[in-house]
């Protein structure tokens, strides 16, 4: 009975949670993130206000709770989108075009969400944060490990350093075509450009060198 009873309270628990993101990520992208109020968001997923708080202390932080959520949908989707491409440059560029393609869907959330991730004060958040850079970045790992296998990666390269390699210079461009620095064209030139460097680093000796040459 007592695991029963646990059982349901951790599936309520996990409802009120799925209806509190649903609720906040309609009205964020019916009202704006900045115009919507946390009761907004309460009223709007049938719970109390301090409800909302046991998931996320701040609006800020319930940000970074929608987004955990939809990007971990969006970060399998590119891992598929990549894998239609045969060769390692094409999957990484692949892959990061489709997480473009979720954030340039609503512009000012993503710039939202770009600040609130310059610090992220709960500890919770962070957690949520580092699980989901996990599994991006260890789909990145996977594609570069399957590239050693064709050649184009030497096998002494190590795969996390090389996933957060491509994952920095991503997030690079992705601030510059979020603030308006560079527009979609811009941003995939930029991608396939440093992309093209940081392979040719990571190939193996003679191929790096024809690469550079």
């Amino acid at each position: 009975m007592a695991v029963a009873a646990l059982s349901r309270r951790e599936q309520n628990k996990h409802d009120k949670r799925a209806r509190i993101t649903a609720a906040a990520r309609a009205l964020f992208a019916h009202k704006g993130f900045a115009a919507t109020t946390t009761q907004e968001i309460a009223d709007a997923a049938g719970v109390a206000a301090g409800t909302i708080f046991t998931y996320a202390r701040t609006k800020d932080d319930l940000l970074i709770l929608v987004f955990h959520d939809e990007m971990l949908d969006v970060v399998e989707r590119a891992r598929k989108r990549a894998l239609q491409q045969p060769r390692l440059r094409d999957q990484a560029i692949a892959f990061f075009n489709e997480i473009a393609d979720y954030h340039e869907r609503d512009l000012p959330l993503a710039r939202a969400l770009m600040r609130q991730l310059s610090y992220v004060e709960s500890t919770d958040q962070r957690a949520l944060v580092s699980q989901l850079m996990r599994r991006l970045t260890g789909h990145l790992a996977k594609l570069i490990d399957a590239a050693k296998a064709t050649g184009e990666v030497a096998a002494s390269r190590p795969l996390t350093v090389a996933a957060r390699t491509l994952f920095a210079v991503y997030f690079l461009h992705l601030n510059g075509l979020l603030n308006g620095y560079l527009d979609r064209a811009q941003f995939e030139r930029a991608l396939t450009a440093d992309f093209t460097l940081v392979l040719a680093g990571l190939a193996p000796a003679r191929a790096a060198k024809s690469k550079i040459q």
